[in-house]
């Protein structure tokens, strides 16, 4: 990675979250980063080297530090959490029902064969995108308390399931890895 592409990184860094001040468009922090990475990433002027193994590592860390930093926020004592959890596992359930049946017609309709990997993505809640916009906009209350477990099922279902889904020939191996 050279000086220039880091330069490029912080920039955005800074500018991605402009499009969260405006308080009345109530757009989260991510979507600016995403816009970003898009318009200089292979997709728009490809200007960022999606493969660079120093953005990758990055990327890893950034990750990590959005999940450490969105774990630190789930009120894991607060005792309406518990009672959530039973509607949050139906609607978990539910989302999966939903998103099997789309995988099985995306899958048909172009011809892929990958109607669990479809599946898969439109199940998972994606806990790093969804409890920073739940921070950024300052979301609270009785729905938030019930998404949360929502998430937290939805993500380690998928979590789970994912190597099983991309790599068939070694279902086995990992499914043993998950249950230990």
């Amino acid at each position: 990675m050279t000086f220039g592409t880091l330069a490029v990184i912080s920039v955005i860094a800074v500018l991605g979250p402009l499009l969260a001040l405006p308080k009345r468009w109530h757009q989260p922090v991510v979507l600016g980063e995403l816009i970003a990475g898009i318009l200089l990433g292979p997709t728009g002027i490809d200007r960022l080297p999606a493969g660079d193994v120093t953005l990758t590592f990055l990327a890893q860390i950034g990750f990590a530090l959005v999940m450490f930093v969105a774990g630190s926020h789930v009120p894991v004592r607060d005792p309406r959490l518990r009672k959530s959890l039973r509607i949050g596992a139906v609607r978990a359930i539910a989302v999966g029902v939903v998103a099997a049946a789309l995988g099985v017609v995306i899958a048909n309709i172009f011809g892929t064969g990958h109607a669990a990997l479809y599946a898969l993505l439109m199940a998972s809640s994606s806990a790093a995108l969804i409890l920073p916009i739940v921070e950024s906009l300052r979301l609270g209350g009785l729905p938030v308390l019930q998404l949360l477990p929502q998430v937290a099922i939805a993500d380690t279902a998928c979590i789970v399931a994912l190597p099983l889904v991309i790599d068939p020939q070694h279902a086995a191996r990992s499914a043993l890895g998950a249950l230990a």
